[in-house]
């Protein structure tokens, strides 16, 4: 007799929204932009160093602030631990920040996630997308990294 289950498996929709996917992709190239030429990162706060895809992409900014969430001076390679259990080592990340753009980048992107009101069209997602798939691919091209 074959088994039913009295509650069916919930089924993902066949197409995520925009903001998973874009998320999905943005990830990716900011965590293989900070790569090496064999995958591996080095976390901004800490320094310690792991394969690409065991980075988490760490926001100074959090995601919340529209006007941040995809601006790549406020994203980069972050261990688990900092990113999550240390709650993004915020203060560590602005002179990382800093040291890389400039001073005062870092005060730049607190004031630009200040920003209320900014919305997103469909469009904008679509753009961004494509753009990042194409840098995703690109970079995977160049470090090699496709089979892994």
């Amino acid at each position: 007799m074959k088994y039913t289950p009295a509650f069916p498996k919930f089924k993902k929709p066949p197409h995520k929204d925009p903001l998973q996917t874009l998320d999905e992709y943005f990830s990716k190239f900011i965590r293989l932009r900070d790569s090496d030429g064999l995958g591996f990162c080095l976390c901004i706060t800490c320094g310690r160093r792991f394969f690409w895809k065991a980075m988490d992409c760490g926001h100074f900014i959090t995601r919340d602030r529209k006007a941040v969430r995809f601006d790549e001076r406020n994203c980069h390679s972050q261990c688990t631990e900092c990113n999550d259990y240390k709650k993004g080592e915020q203060f560590k990340h602005g002179q990382a920040i800093d040291r890389l753009y400039g001073k005062g980048t870092a005060k730049l992107l607190e004031n630009l996630g200040a920003m209320r009101g900014t919305k997103l069209t469909t469009e904008w997602y679509e753009h961004h997308i494509k753009l990042y798939r194409e840098k995703v691919k690109t970079l995977l091209k160049e470090k090699c990294l496709c089979q892994q």
